[in-house]
């Protein structure tokens, strides 16, 4: 549906960079957590077809902030970027463009994309991270349903 990578090939890469936090070789890198708001509204008011329009749309979005990351679909409307190199440098710029798309998709009825971000700050492993920036997700979540005009 999508043209990303999957959730097993999410998986392959947390054993990878597990391994590399083991060894102590991991360099800076990020991972962003991103979940669509309001695809069930999407699915349940216009269809399952236009769910999965919602769907691709959202991963175009992400696919272009993030250019230069793996982008894993890892949950039904759930998707994970990993960012090193250009995407790591440029973090907060690749988040502050996914606040203004998410800002103008709320005055459009357009693609709503929550995100949390977490860096490796000498983690055990991939998951707490994730976890970190799941909670920064959620956060981020709250914040776009509290700009919803109803």
């Amino acid at each position: 549906l999508t043209h990303v990578k999957n959730r097993h090939a999410y998986l392959d890469a947390e054993t990878r960079i597990n391994a590399k936090i083991s060894d102590q070789t991991m360099g800076p890198i990020a991972l962003v957590v991103m979940d669509l708001n309001d695809l069930k509204r999407v699915n349940d008011t216009s269809g399952h077809q236009a769910g999965d329009k919602y769907i691709r749309d959202a991963c175009k979005i992400i696919c272009e902030v993030f250019k230069h990351s793996p982008v894993y679909r890892i949950g039904g409307d759930e998707f994970a970027a990993i960012c090193e190199g250009i995407d790591y440098a440029s973090i907060e710029e690749r988040l502050g463009t996914m606040r203004d798309l998410n800002e103008s998709a709320l005055a459009t009825d357009g693609v709503v994309i929550a995100c949390g971000m977490a860096k490796f700050e000498g983690d055990r492993c991939l998951k707490t991270m994730f976890e970190r920036a799941d909670r920064a997700m959620y956060a981020d979540k709250q914040r776009l349903k509290s700009l919803e005009i109803v």
